[in-house]
């Protein structure tokens, strides 16, 4: 909200005359502060005025401030020369002393631009430093001065200087953020608190401990980690490492601690795919190629998102995006079938590169385990063991073949519609299962890697395995 909707600008014989419309949702404020005290003094107003005055009025001389509510005056304020805040006059006191301030956020330590500032008992840091830390984004409307923060579910929006933020639908007041030699510092409790974060003290050691909010999920009968996970706006990924979950099993009544980058709210499933975005900062060691195998999205796409090359130089602290796909569960013709979902829009993220999955051949209802190992166009896996790749020459009559099956590919708790050849061929990754090579498993409208056409064969056994034919 801006606190000043208006202003004239007046020229006398020494300088300027500079008259302020303040916003008729505030001016019950205002009138409370020639009540109270005098506006002048009143540090978090004051610096609302030098701020603007800052912004519209460089290199204009003012002398007087008139401050009007309506058609009424509610002050005039001497105004010899350019408003200089000092650090005394906004209440602004350093951390650094000899115990400095250190911000620990999901169990790493940060560095930020510019050391944390304690403000009238609020501790500040720089905006763009907290939000990207907490993986949110930043934007700036000049022409209302408006700041805005977007994560998820969650916008926050204020004008600098202000006490009011509206967090989604609500309007809710908070400590003023302000302007310090260009740098825009904001209250760090509430902007992540507000980002669904829960923020501890610690006053021996000065330390501000920031961790995405926990909660505690009972299993319930016929649930997965994959439902689970989109439930709560989390990844299964996440689920498994916070509960040290080594497969994909769970069973009724087991309890999950879920960690949710949200504002603490329950979403349910989508009935629409949807893509959201997490900051993520360069560690020594990192690259790119490694970064999407961890996070399951193509290197090609993790590249193109980040305006990259293979080459781009790359440094440890550099903020990349990294995207996160929300695939929502379609309807199954029956048990026994799996989801139609596209390859490039859909299946992929479900079964990434690294991926673990368990595949059921439609016909014979015969199970085993194989690994994606590689593969971009379709997938490329192989058998976890040699008793999977047995089960795998079993299914197709003693011998591998070319020959296209319809499979069922389960991961996560999804049934996905698939084709699968059990030729072995090319390269492989895993040694010790008895098995030289890789296969193909192919998805609605994958295509051949040897010439990029999709094969009429292995689609047809797709829609069979999807119980569309």
């Amino acid at each position: 909200m801006d606190i000043f909707i208006k202003h004239q600008l007046d020229k006398d014989a020494s300088g300027y005359i500079l008259t302020l419309y303040i916003n008729p949702d505030l001016t019950e404020f205002a009138k409370e502060l020639t009540n109270k005290e005098d506006i002048s003094t009143n540090k978090n107003f004051y610096y609302s005025i030098k701020n603007y005055i800052s912004e519209n009025f460089k290199n204009i001389k003012i002398n007087t401030i008139k401050l009007m509510a309506g058609s009424m005056l509610i002050a005039s304020i001497p105004f010899t020369s350019p408003v200089s805040v000092s650090a005394a006059a906004t209440g602004v006191q350093s951390s650094q002393s000899s115990s400095p301030i250190s911000i620990i956020i999901n169990g790493q330590k940060y560095q930020f631009s510019r050391s944390p500032v304690i403000k009238n008992g609020t501790t500040y840091i720089p905006l763009r430093d907290v939000a990207e830390t907490l993986g949110a984004e930043v934007w700036w409307n000049a022409s209302s001065k408006t700041v805005g923060i977007n994560k998820d579910n969650t916008k926050i929006s204020f004008v600098v200087g202000s006490n009011k933020v509206r967090v989604n639908d609500r309007l809710i007041e908070m400590q003023p953020a302000y302007i310090d030699n260009g740098t825009t510092m904001v209250p760090l409790r509430f902007i992540s608190e507000s980002l669904g974060m829960d923020v501890h003290w610690d006053q021996n050691t000065k330390t501000i401990n920031i961790r995405s909010s926990l909660k505690s999920h009972k299993v319930k009968a016929g649930e997965s980690l994959w439902k689970i996970a989109n439930q709560y706006n989390t990844t299964v990924s996440k689920i498994k490492e916070l509960n040290a979950l080594k497969g994909d099993t769970i069973y009724a009544g087991q309890e999950l601690k879920i960690e949710t980058d949200t504002n603490a709210k329950i979403n349910t499933p989508s009935s629409s795919n949807y893509i959201t975005y997490m900051s993520y900062s360069l560690k020594a060691g990192d690259n790119l190629w490694d970064l999407s195998i961890k996070y399951g999205v193509p290197f090609t796409e993790l590249l193109a998102v980040n305006n990259m090359t293979e080459n781009s130089p790359l440094s440890v602290g550099q903020k990349i995006k990294i995207p996160v796909h929300h695939i929502a569960q379609k309807e199954r013709v029956s048990e026994r079938h799996g989801e139609y979902l596209d390859w490039w829009t859909e299946a992929q993220y479900l079964f990434p590169i690294d991926k673990v999955a368990t595949v059921t051949d439609f016909q014979t209802g015969k199970s085993f385990k194989v690994k994606r190992t590689t593969g971009a166009f379709h997938a490329d896996c192989e058998p976890l063991s040699a008793k999977d790749a047995a089960i795998i020459k079993e299914i197709w009559g003693g011998n591998y073949s070319w020959k296209e099956r319809a499979v069922i590919v389960q991961v996560d708790g999804r049934k996905i519609a698939a084709s699968m050849a059990s030729m072995p061929h090319d390269v492989a990754y895993i040694t010790d299962n008895n098995f030289n090579g890789h296969f193909d498993i192919h998805f609605k409208n994958s295509i051949r890697h040897k010439d990029g056409l999709i094969s009429t064969a292995h689609q047809e056994q797709v829609k069979i395995a999807a119980g569309i034919r």
